[in-house]
C-alpha cells in the first residue's frame, strides 16, 4: 500500500513543481515586459506629440477604449472603471501621435470595420458616448467622436496594450456592436485619419501627422481638408526638397511657434519648393530666432528656396530674428526665388531682422516671376524691401502697404531692378537713418512703367519718390516711364555715414543715364541737412547722357564724361 501512495505522490509533486514553474515563468515575463515598458517611458516619455494637439476633436476623457490585435479578429475593450484604463489613456494620449501611431483614412465607412477586420495591423479606438453629446453639434471640428488609428508594431503603446489583455475577455465584431451600439459606436460614425485616402488623386491631409507625412513622398500630390493648428509646433519639413502639389484647398496652417533656433528648428515649410503651393494661409506665425554668428541664413515661410510655383497663399503673424550678421536673409513668403513663380500672394507678416536682409516677399534674389502680390506687414532690418531685394524677371501688380525701417537701404518693392517692372504701387512710409530710400527701386537698370509712390519717404544720401538713381556709369540705361510719385519726402544727415553730396527728387535721386518720361511729382520735398543737396521735382541730379522729356524738373546737371571717367562714384562737387 506504501508503495501506491509513493507512486501517486510523486507525480502529483512533480505535476506542482511544473505549474509552479509556470506561474513562476509567466509572472517574471510580465516582469520584464512591465520593466521594458517602464524603460520605454523613461527613455521616450517626452518625445511624442500628445494626442490633444493633433486632433481638434479629440477633447480627452473617452468612455473606453477598444483594441483590435493585428491579424486577430476579435477585440478588447477597456472601460473606465477598469483599473488599466486610466495608464493607458495617459500613455495613448501622451505618445500615440507622430512617432508611434500611423492614421487611416476620415470618415469611418460602411466598409471600414471590415478593412480593420481584415487588415494585419494593431488598432485602437477611443470611444465617445455620443448621446452624451448630442447637443454640442456635428461637424464643428470640436465636438468629440470615436478616434481609429493605426498602430506601429514597434511602439510601446501596442506592447502595453499586448501587457494588460493577456488575460482579459475577447470580443466578437457582434459582440462589440452589441455591447456599444447604445453608445452611438456603429459602421458608419467613427472618425478615423487617412494618409492613403485619395481625392480627385489628391491625398487628404486631416491632421499635422498626416501633413507632416509629406516628407514621405514630396513628390505626391495633397489637399487640406482641415485647418491645422500647430501650437508650440514647427512645420518639421524644412529639411526637404518638395516637388508635387500641396492645395490648401483655403484652409490654414495657423500658429506656428517658437522662441529659439532649436525650438523651432528653423521657419521654413520646405527647404526648397519645386512643385505647386496653392490656396494655403499660414495664420498668426509667431518667432524669436537668434540666429548663428557664423551662419548665413535664407529664411521664408513657405520655402527657403523656390524653384516651383506659390500662388493664392497668404501669411500672418510676428518674425523676430537676432542676427550679428548681415548675410541673413528673412522672406514673407521665401527665402529665395530662383526661376520659379509667385502669384497672387499676401504677406501680412510683420517681420524684424536686426542686422539681415528683409523682403515682403522674397528676401534676396528674385529670378523669376512675381506677379499680383502685396506685402501688408511691417518690415525692419538692415536693409528692407517689400517685395525683394534683387530682382530679375518680370514683377508686375505688386504693392507695398507696410510700414519699412532699415539702417541702410529701404524700399518699397526693390533694391536692385534688372528687369521690368509694371503697374506696381507703394502705400507704405519708408524711413531710413544711413541709406538711400526709394518709392519703388533703390536702383533702376532696366524699365520701371506705370508705378506709383503715395508713401512718405524719409532717407539720407539719395531719397526718391520712384528710383534712388536711375541707369549707371557702366552703360546700363534705366527707363522711368508714366509714372508718379505724391507722398512728402525728406532728406536728413545719416546718421553714421558722412556724404558731402545728398540727391533728393520726386522721381528719381541721381539720374545717371536713360530717360525719365511722362513722370509726375504731386508731393513735397524737405532738406533736413547743412550737407550740399541736389534736389528737383523729377531728378536731384542728372547727367549730360540722361534724358527728361522737359527743360527742367532736376536740381543740377553735370558732364557725364568728366565726371566717371575721373571720378566714378566719388561725391559729385561744382
Amino acid at each position: 500500500m506504501k508503495f501506491k501512495k509513493r507512486y501517486i505522490i510523486i507525480p502529483i509533486v512533480i505535476l506542482l513543481i511544473i505549474l509552479l514553474g509556470i506561474v513562476i515563468f509567466i509572472k517574471l515575463d510580465r516582469d520584464y515586459q512591465r520593466k521594458v515598458i517602464e524603460q520605454d517611458e523613461a527613455e521616450y516619455g517626452n518625445k511624442y506629440l500628445k494626442l490633444e494637439n493633433s486632433l481638434s476633436y479629440y477633447t480627452g476623457d473617452p468612455d473606453r477604449i477598444i483594441y483590435k490585435p493585428k491579424m486577430k479578429d476579435y477585440f478588447y475593450v477597456f472601460e473606465k472603471e477598469d483599473e488599466d484604463y486610466t495608464h493607458l489613456l495617459e500613455v495613448a494620449e501622451d505618445r500615440m501621435c507622430y512617432s508611434l501611431m500611423t492614421p487611416m483614412t476620415d470618415d469611418f465607412h460602411v466598409d471600414s470595420m471590415d478593412r480593420i477586420m481584415s487588415s494585419g495591423k494593431n488598432y485602437i479606438i477611443l470611444d465617445y458616448d455620443k448621446e452624451k453629446y448630442a447637443n454640442i453639434g456635428v461637424d464643428d471640428g470640436t465636438t468629440p467622436r470615436p478616434v481609429v488609428y493605426k498602430l506601429l508594431d514597434n511602439n510601446r503603446c501596442a506592447r502595453l496594450i499586448r501587457y494588460l489583455t493577456q488575460f482579459r475577455k475577447r470580443y466578437s465584431l457582434e459582440e462589440l456592436e452589441e455591447m456599444l451600439g447604445k453608445t452611438g459606436f456603429s459602421r458608419d460614425d467613427v472618425n478615423i485619419t487617412d494618409s492613403e485616402e485619395m481625392e480627385d488623386g489628391y491625398t487628404k491631409i486631416y491632421t499635422i501627422d498626416d501633413f507632416r507625412r509629406i516628407a514621405n513622398n514630396p513628390s505626391g500630390k495633397y489637399r487640406l481638408v482641415n485647418d491645422l493648428d500647430f501650437q508650440g509646433e514647427s512645420m518639421r519639413l524644412n529639411t526637404i526638397t518638395f516637388s508635387g502639389e500641396l492645395d490648401g484647398n483655403g484652409h490654414s496652417i495657423k500658429n506656428v511657434s517658437g522662441n529659439n533656433l532649436e525650438t523651432i528648428n528653423r521657419i521654413a515649410m520646405f527647404y526648397t519648393n519645386e512643385g505647386m503651393i496653392k490656396n494655403l494661409n499660414i495664420e498668426n506665425i509667431n518667432v524669436n530666432i537668434i540666429a548663428d554668428e557664423e551662419t548665413a541664413y535664407q529664411e521664408g515661410i513657405f520655402a527657403r528656396i523656390n524653384q516651383g510655383t506659390i500662388e493664392n497663399c497668404t501669411t500672418s503673424g510676428n518674425i523676430h530674428i537676432q542676427s550679428a550678421e548681415s548675410i541673413n536673409f528673412t522672406g514673407g513668403i521665401v527665402g529665395n526665388l530662383y526661376g520659379g513663380a509667385i502669384r497672387n500672394c499676401v504677406n501680412k507678416v510683420n517681420i524684424t531682422c536686426s542686422s539681415g536682409t528683409v523682403g515682403g516677399i522674397t528676401a534676396y534674389r528674385a529670378g523669376g516671376v512675381i506677379e499680383n502680390c502685396t506685402n501688408e506687414g511691417n518690415l525692419t532690418g538692415s536693409n528692407v524691401n517689400g517685395i525683394c531685394m534683387e530682382y530679375v524677371g518680370t514683377l508686375s501688380n505688386c504693392i507695398n502697404k507696410g510700414k519699412i525701417v532699415a539702417e541702410n537701404f529701404a524700399s518699397g518693392l526693390v533694391t536692385y531692378n534688372l528687369s521690368s517692372m509694371i503697374n506696381c504701387k507703394n502705400y507704405g512710409d519708408i524711413t531710413s537713418d544711413n541709406g538711400m530710400v526709394a518709392g519703388i527701386a533703390i536702383y533702376n537698370y532696366e524699365t520701371i512703367e506705370n508705378c506709383v509712390n503715395e508713401g512718405n519717404l524719409t532717407g539720407s544720401n539719395i531719397v526718391a519718390g520712384i528710383a534712388g538713381t536711375n541707369g549707371d556709369s557702366n552703360g546700363a540705361e534705366g527707363t522711368i516711364k508714366n509714372s508718379t510719385s505724391s507722398g512728402t519726402i525728406t532728406i536728413n544727415t545719416a546718421k553714421q555715414y558722412e556724404q558731402e553730396i545728398l540727391y533728393i527728387g520726386g522721381i528719381a535721386g541721381n539720374h545717371i543715364l536713360g530717360k525719365i518720361e511722362g513722370c509726375t511729382f504731386n508731393g513735397n520735398i524737405v532738406v533736413n541737412t547743412n550737407k550740399t543737396t541736389y534736389k528737383g521735382n523729377l531728378a536731384g541730379a542728372k547727367s549730360t547722357k540722361a534724358t527728361i522729356d522737359t527743360n527742367n524738373g532736376y536740381g543740377y546737371n553735370y558732364d557725364f564724361e568728366t565726371y566717371y571717367n575721373e571720378h566714378w562714384m566719388e561725391t559729385l562737387r561744382d
